[in-house]
């Protein structure tokens, strides 16, 4: 059977989620198994159907579409095009197919920035650096680092990072990314923090900046 994909949507290479509440569907058992599902390429209705069957986890058509109308309306999965094939008697048909926004979303809900209107989340933020003080103050004797320069830097590793990391990835296309095909939803963010990290400490005004830390 002849089989030609026909996508008329341009895919991104890497999308940052800043809304938790969308973030919650790569958490989600079903949703997020749908996203994994699209991380291989477009898929019909009936591919996505196998899919859960083969997971153990299955769910009808109606289901399926419910999923995919969710995902949709949050900028997550769109209707990439059709798929073209030949039948058995022959006859030309085709199917809609769907796909990720994105080959990689980025979790970027769960950065380490404190949020004046969250105080929950600011005694939590307060905490972690006061503790990341006392650590570098006792790895690096005769130094006294401040909980403020320590969160400046986590604000412009997410904030500067993410510009550098998204500008780096733009040029770079799709060659490191096809490397990272079998890493899960939870890797492909922790590499994405990484190479924010590592774009940040080889920036020869951010390292002067963590001299004087």
């Amino acid at each position: 059977m002849e089989v030609q994909d026909v996508i008329t949507y341009n895919q991104k290479i890497v999308s940052y989620i800043k809304d938790k509440d969308i973030a919650q569907y790569f958490y989600d058992k079903d949703y997020g198994l749908l996203l994994q599902f699209l991380r291989s390429g477009p898929k019909t209705i009936k591919e996505i159907e196998n899919a859960y069957s083969s997971a153990e986890n299955e769910k009808s058509d109606k289901t399926i579409y419910r999923y995919i109308k969710d995902l949709t309306e949050h900028g997550l999965v769109v209707e990439a095009g059709k798929r073209i094939y030949t039948d058995e008697q022959n006859k030309n048909k085709t199917s809609t197919i769907f796909m990720r926004t994105a080959k990689v979303f980025y979790d970027h809900t769960k950065t380490w920035k404190i949020h004046d209107q969250d105080k929950e989340a600011d005694n939590k933020m307060k905490k972690i650096y006061t503790a990341l003080k006392i650590l570098l103050d006792n790895r690096y004797e005769g130094r006294e680092f401040s909980i403020e320069c320590i969160s400046d830097i986590y604000n412009k590793i997410n904030t500067e990072g993410d510009e550098l990391a998204l500008e780096t990835i733009d040029k770079a296309g799709d060659k490191a990314f096809d490397l990272l095909e079998h890493l899960d939803y939870f890797d492909l963010s922790e590499f994405i923090l990484n190479l924010n990290w590592l774009l940040m400490v080889f920036d020869e005004k951010f390292r002067k900046e963590l001299d004087s830390c």
